[in-house]
């Protein structure tokens, strides 16, 4: 069995969540490496030296909320740990996360495959597993790596490799967008992303609220002036381009997934 370090993205103090997460991931065959999150939900968005918030602004009509912040500094500070940890592959986890007893056994089959990747999404809401996604190979039992034709949101669970965690912390140097559209955004960041069906991971919303707050929901516009002009324009300009990078990033993928499957039915 391949060692993946678990790393989880927690509160610091969050001690139930993280109790719980320690007994969830004993029981899956990792062992958890807590991570400190930034507590953003303070913060002020428009002082921080990275946020493009004219971009932002003009996509979306609105700036991102202070939990979406933190959530992004937290993330692109895990990928830098990755790197300074030197690890080649590793589980980066929200602390509401779960995962099938099968977990272990299915990312162990795809790294001793040795299949390139940046990064695993490993989503799993029914919303996902219906959307149209790409069978490329069998990993364990009835598992096989997907590609996404569409940018799904969610975080709560990703693996990663060096390549992957080098490009997330270029590509999130600047930020306009909340990580998870980013790391569904790979025909602009040149992220090779798969993801793994049937899910393998689903966020515990049973017990769990998420820390970034319900404040994310808010979709109030109250820009005036320019920046609304610029938004009436941006936003449709957003979508196409958004639709137009999905398909493109589909198609360009098609013949080096065509391989994989090839060299995996012989």
């Amino acid at each position: 069995m391949v060692n993946i370090p678990a790393i989880v993205i927690s509160m610091k103090g969050e001690d139930k969540r993280r109790d719980m997460m320690d007994n969830h991931l004993k029981e899956r065959g990792f062992t958890a490496e807590y991570f400190d999150a930034v507590d953003g939900r303070q913060m002020d968005v428009l002082s921080h030296p990275d946020y493009l918030k004219s971009k932002r602004r003009a996509a979306h009509g609105r700036d991102l909320k202070p939990g979406e912040l933190g959530c992004m500094l937290s993330h692109r500070a895990a990928y830098q740990y990755i790197l300074d940890q030197g690890y080649e592959h590793a589980l980066l986890l929200e602390d509401d996360a779960r995962l099938v007893p099968e977990t272990l056994n299915v990312l162990s089959a795809l790294i001793e495959k040795g299949i390139s990747y940046d990064i695993i999404r490993l989503l799993g809401s029914p919303k996902v597993m219906r959307s149209k996604q790409r069978m490329i190979c069998p990993l364990y039992k009835d598992f096989h790596l997907t590609r996404m034709a569409t940018t799904p949101g969610g975080a709560h669970a990703t693996l990663i490799s060096k390549a992957g965690a080098e490009k997330l912390v270029k590509e999130t140097r600047k930020f306009a967008y909340p990580i998870d559209t980013v790391l569904g955004r790979c025909w602009e960041t040149g992220i090779n992303a798969y993801s793994i069906k049937p899910a393998i991971s689903v966020p515990d919303e049973e017990n769990f609220t998420s820390t970034i707050g319900d404040a994310r929901h808010d979709k109030t516009i109250k820009l005036k002036g320019l920046e609304k002009i610029k938004f009436k324009i941006g936003r449709p300009l957003f979508k196409i381009g958004e639709a137009l990078g999905k398909r493109k990033q589909f198609n360009a993928t098609e013949k080096s997934d065509l391989e994989l499957q090839n060299t995996y039915k012989r």
